[in-house]
């Protein structure tokens, strides 16, 4: 489906939607207590729905009301369909691959192609050492046998940080004490620690020295209502925008939030935003950007609408570490200067960066974004900048996170086309 946006001015408050990386982690968590309670604040997006929809398979029941999500989990492993579909969320598939081994039976796991195709190597490398079957069964089917047990674990850490946590998520259900030791260079460090921070919320009992976690077993989830937080993820785009074409308020942000995204706040003032804090948000008004050099190994979600502030900033800047990213909904890294580029603007990959060149203003032009909802609306805050239309063919991929969010974004912007 196509887009075109043509504007050049952005004027008004936007409530960001909830954390989708605390949703999957609150609603997995009180799944695993085996009881009663709601998660409040959720948006559905199609991510949350796989989720969701995988608990179902392993009995538990599901309300929704609003944005509220009521879970009964009081049959949880005991109604169970042996066919999980992740759809195309990695976080649900590499947290929902340890929570199987609870069971020793055989599971499926059936999802994208796009999905199958992306790392499970540290899985992979985990279970050789393990009375643990995993295989490819075709493009579409993951095949997983065996049962956990307590130990001592070692998994890299220079993947993705979601491994690390869907197997923290179950080694305190374990009949034993474990430690999890991670290995090689541990980035996307700040999920890791969401995902402890969520444990504890829900009674967990998990220690930490250097990067080796200690988890008593025997333990269980408590019960509890939950509030998910905003996310710093989505925030970024409106905040980009108001640094590029005017004055917005990005509100529903915990300022004191632990999300690695809510780096893009700090980015911005490096850049010359003209950023402030106000209650339950931040105001950023239009200002002159100077380009900086950016590490984005442990924010790899930020880096397309990173990659257009560059383009729009003063100087040449570099995306560094960009390598894992070439393993998202897309190749993120030639996505992400192919969407420059197409605009009028001048990137280019060299080695583990991106680089970017900014300049006063972009040109327009079309843009395919590979089904990939962050290249989406890192097109459209980019459009702010542009000369000439921007027009988007597969927009609808940011149902996958945010299905809102064109709804949000026409709410800053001018109500008619800037010509």
């Amino acid at each position: 489906m196509i887009k075109e946006l043509h504007y050049n001015k952005v004027e008004g408050t936007v409530m960001v939607p909830s954390s989708k990386s605390y949703a999957h982690r609150a609603l997995i968590a009180l799944s695993l207590s085996k009881g009663k309670g709601t998660i409040h604040h959720v948006d559905l997006s199609s991510d949350i729905m796989a989720t969701l929809k995988c608990l179902e398979d392993l009995g538990v029941d599901f309300f929704i009301k609003e944005k509220d999500i009521t879970i009964d989990a009081t049959s949880f492993g005991i109604r169970r369909d042996r066919v999980l579909k992740p759809e195309e969320s990695g976080s649900t598939l590499r947290f929902f691959i340890p929570i199987t081994l609870l069971f020793d039976e055989v599971y499926e796991f059936r999802g994208s192609t796009s999905l199958l195709r992306r790392p499970l190597t540290v899985y992979e490398e985990l279970f050789q050492d393990l009375d643990i079957m995993m295989f490819r069964d075709s493009l579409e089917s993951i095949v997983i046998k065996g049962k956990l047990e307590p130990g001592d674990f070692s998994m890299r850490g220079d993947v993705s940080s979601q491994f690390i946590s869907g197997m923290l998520m179950v080694l305190p259900l374990l009949p034993g004490d474990s430690t999890l030791a991670v290995t090689e260079e541990f980035q996307s460090e700040s999920y890791v620690n969401m995902t402890v921070n969520v444990m504890r919320d829900f009674g967990i009992e998990i220690h930490r020295e250097n990067n080796t976690f200690f988890v008593p077993g025997n333990q269980a989830y408590q019960v509890r209502d939950y509030v998910v937080e905003g996310d710093y993820s989505q925030a970024a785009y409106f905040l980009a925008a108001g640094a590029i074409a005017g004055h917005a308020r990005v509100m529903g942000l915990n300022h004191a939030s632990t999300q690695g995204d809510r780096e893009i706040i700090s980015i911005l003032e490096k850049m010359g935003a003209a950023i402030s804090t106000v209650e339950d948000g931040y105001e950023v008004r239009k200002s002159e950007l100077h380009a900086l050099d950016i590490d984005v190994s442990d924010i790899p979600d930020l880096t397309p609408v990173l990659g257009v502030l560059l383009s729009l900033s003063k100087g040449t800047g570099r995306l560094m570490r960009v390598d894992r990213l070439r393993f998202k909904e897309s190749d993120r890294v030639k996505t992400t200067v192919e969407l420059i580029n197409e605009l009028g603007g001048e990137a280019r990959e060299e080695g583990s960066d991106i680089v970017v060149t900014g300049r006063d203003h972009l040109i327009g032009g079309n843009i395919y974004c590979h089904n990939d909802h962050r290249i989406v609306m890192a097109a459209s805050v980019a459009s702010l900048g542009c000369v000439n239309p921007v027009i988007i063919d597969g927009y609808e991929a940011v149902s996958k996170s945010y299905p809102e969010f064109f709804h949000d974004f026409q709410k800053i912007v001018d109500d008619r086309l800037s010509h």
